[in-house]
C-alpha cells in the first residue's frame, strides 16, 4: 500500500494481481513523506535494485495506526482521513478471477506437492481471496477507487497511470514473486465444471463489473 502525498495518489494492493510489482514501480516515484508499507525481504531487495524507496512512514506514531500491506479500503480511508481519501487519486489492480485462483494455487503450494486443483478451489483460502480482494477496493460492495488497472494489459495501464499522475521517470515493472507458476498453459485446463462455477460465484462482482469470462 502506498499513500503518496508528493503526487496525491493512494495505491491499494490486491492479492495475486502483480500488486508487488506495481508497488515497487510506484515507489520509484515516491517522496520522502509518502507512506510505503513493507514487503518481503526479497521484494525489498528488488525494490532497492529498481531504485524505489524502501518501506517508510508506516508506523504508529506518527500515523493513527500502523499501515500494512494489502490494507483494505475502509481502513485506509480511516487512516488518511475523509478529506485526503476524497482528494487523492485512488488506484488498484484486478485480474480475471479464474486466472487469479490458479496463481494462488501455484503460489500457495510452491514448496510442496499440491492437492488436486478441484479440491483446492473448495478450500476456504479461495473464498478468503475473493473477500479480501473485494474489501481492498470496495466500500459497502461498491467500487471505491478512481481507477482499476487491468492485469491483462498491465504494462500499458501503468504507463497511462504514470502519465495521468505526471510521475517522474519511466514506469518499469519488475517481476516480483515470479517463478512459482510453471510454464503457462491455459488456466482453463485446470478447471472442471464445478470449480469453474465456484469461482464464478465467489467472484461474481468482479466478473460482472469488469466483464471477465472463463
Amino acid at each position: 500500500m502506498i499513500v503518496s502525498h508528493a503526487h496525491r495518489f493512494i495505491f491499494l494492493k490486491t492479492r495475486k494481481t502483480a500488486g508487488t510489482s506495481v508497488e515497487i514501480a510506484l515507489s520509484t516515484a515516491a517522496g520522502p513523506d509518502d507512506v510505503i508499507t513493507p514487503v518481503s525481504p526479497l521484494d525489498e531487495e528488488l525494490r532497492a535494485t529498481a531504485g524505489g524507496r524502501a518501506a517508510q512512514n508506516f508506523d504508529s506514531p506518527p500515523l493513527p495506526r500502523k499501515a500494512f500491506n494489502h490494507m483494505p479500503a475502509r481502513m485506509v480511508r480511516k487512516l488518511v482521513g475523509q478529506r485526503t481519501w476524497d482528494d487523492y487519486y485512488k488506484v488498484t489492480i484486478e485480474r480475471n478471477p479464474w486466472d487469479t485462483v490458479v496463481s494462488l494455487y501455484f503460489w500457495r503450494f510452491r514448496d510442496q506437492e499440491p492437492p488436486p486443483f478441484a479440491e483446492f478451489v473448495r478450500l476456504p483460502l479461495v473464498e478468503q481471496l475473493a473477500a479480501k480482494n473485494a474489501r481492498t477496493y470496495r466500500l459497502d460492495g461498491r467500487i471505491a477507487v478512481d481507477r482499476v488497472l487491468r492485469y491483462e494489459s498491465l504494462t500499458d495501464e501503468l504507463g497511462d497511470l504514470w502519465s495521468h499522475l505526471s510521475l517522474p521517470g519511466i514506469p518499469l515493472l519488475p517481476r516480483a514473486k515470479g517463478g512459482a507458476r510453471p510454464a503457462r498453459a491455459p488456466y482453463q485446463e485446470l478447471y472442471d465444471d464445478a470449480s469453474r462455477d465456484r469461482v464464478a460465484e465467489l467472484f461474481a462482482d468482479a466478473i460482472a463489473d469488469f466483464g471477465y469470462t472463463f
